[in-house]
């Protein structure tokens, strides 16, 4: 049996900056110094973020763990498909 989260990375896209996109409108942008890499989320594509999230009933108090687990599911899909 699945997890509701096992294809989770099909909801990930690359836009053509270079960025990841999320089906959910969260744009993560990706920034590489120094030897490492770092993610950060877009404010614009927050607030789409939000706005969905909203829709769909997620309470505001559940928004930032929605964000972080994204944020790591980010981290991964950018590991396995590099640009």
């Amino acid at each position: 049996m699945t997890g509701k989260h096992h294809a989770w990375f099909k909801s990930w896209s690359r836009d053509p900056d270079g960025h990841l996109l999320h089906s959910s409108g969260l744009r993560v942008l990706v920034l590489q110094e120094d030897g490492y890499t770092d993610l950060e989320t877009d404010d614009a594509s927050m607030a789409i973020f939000q706005a969905r999230e909203a829709s769909r009933g997620v309470p505001v108090h559940d928004l930032a763990a929605r964000v972080q687990r994204l944020l790591g599911e980010a981290a991964e899909w950018h590991q396995r498909n590099p640009s």
